[in-house]
């Protein structure tokens, strides 16, 4: 076989497994959480970039992988849609996620294309939006503090009240430096719209993508344990992704 010819298999090969394969396939990424006056544990699914056309069997997969977790809490950090999703589909999606456990989600900037159809879903299916807002859920003594975080602005009001554990929910990434307060009281940064760069060649992918974000994908450690982790999303633009797969991250909270 000729040079020419193995390059030809070798491109066909990948352009197979970019659209065919790995866009369809998940990778559970796990993140544990020592916290030494918490009392049980909490298990918390953070998933985001939905980007839902139509509802199809890796949108089963998806929701069976979540089930098997068996979560107390789902976090989702916006893009549900593409300009020309399917509502009834985009709402047998969020139905079933509520099902498995309470969701608390934000926007995401594709989402802006169609707020009317974003709020319809969620209102629908009890969908918590903290978008520019803060709640609190408790597990017995144990205060969790959500906060949602709006693209590229400040938080209207930043609620300061004390929490056992703080989470911020925002979509880009670059978003928590528009709000140093909440960064300062965060434990936790949850983000996506990066896709993980989507097609991930090192040093590559991340100089051609620095414009869009900071950081690009997975685990950042800051000082005081403080974290921040960028999920690589579910969907995809044009249906392609290479060394970059979907990811549902699990985060373990625990006192060992």
């Amino acid at each position: 076989m000729t040079f020419f010819k193995r390059s030809t298999f070798l491109i066909i090969i990948i352009v197979i497994y970019a659209f065919f394969i790995e866009p369809f396939s998940i990778k559970k990424n796990y993140l544990n959480i020592k916290i030494p006056n918490l009392n049980s544990k909490i298990k918390i699914i953070h998933i985001t970039d939905l980007h839902i056309y139509k509802y199809i069997f890796f949108h089963d997969k998806i929701l069976n992988n979540i089930k098997q977790e068996n979560p107390d809490l789902i976090l989702y950090t916006g893009d549900s849609i593409i300009k020309n999703t399917v509502k009834n589909d985009l709402n047998m999606f969020f139905k079933a996620l509520n099902e498995i456990s309470p969701v608390y989600a934000v926007y995401g900037n594709w989402d802006y294309y169609n707020l009317n159809l974003i709020n319809d879903v969620y209102n629908k299916n009890n969908i918590h939006l903290i978008n520019d807002n803060t709640t609190s859920i408790y597990f017995n003594d144990f205060s969790l503090k959500l906060v949602g975080l709006p693209i590229y602005k400040k938080l209207s009001y930043s609620d300061t009240t004390p929490a056992s554990y703080t989470i911020v929910l925002e979509h880009i990434p670059d978003t928590i430096l528009y709000n140093k307060e909440i960064f300062d009281q965060a434990n936790l940064i949850l983000a996506g719209h990066t896709h993980g760069g989507q097609v991930y060649i090192p040093f590559i992918t991340k100089y051609f993508l620095k414009q869009y974000a900071f950081y690009l994908r997975g685990e950042m450690d800051f000082s005081n344990n403080k974290i921040m982790y960028i999920n690589r999303g579910l969907g995809s633009w044009f249906n392609l992704r290479l060394f970059s797969p979907p990811e549902i991250l699990i985060i373990k909270l625990s006192n060992n």
